[in-house]
């Protein structure tokens, strides 16, 4: 059980650190978020921007980017 629970925890940071890297990627300015010019290098990223952009303010925080 216990070697379950550490995996679990494991793999949740991992995620998250991929995240940020994938993140931080996009990011080409480092200003903490991604803008539809950063994020036309994706075709993926770009299709669900508006989506993604739950404050609509034209660019995504680490926290859009996540959901």
């Amino acid at each position: 059980m216990n070697k379950l629970m550490i995996t679990v925890v494991l793999m949740m940071a991992s995620l998250g650190a991929h995240a940020a890297s994938t993140f931080s990627s996009f990011d080409k300015n480092d200003d903490g978020f991604i803008s539809k010019s950063e994020a036309a290098v994706s075709t993926e990223l770009s299709s669900d921007f508006d989506k993604l952009d739950s404050n609509g303010d034209g660019k995504l925080s680490k926290q859009e980017f996540r959901l």
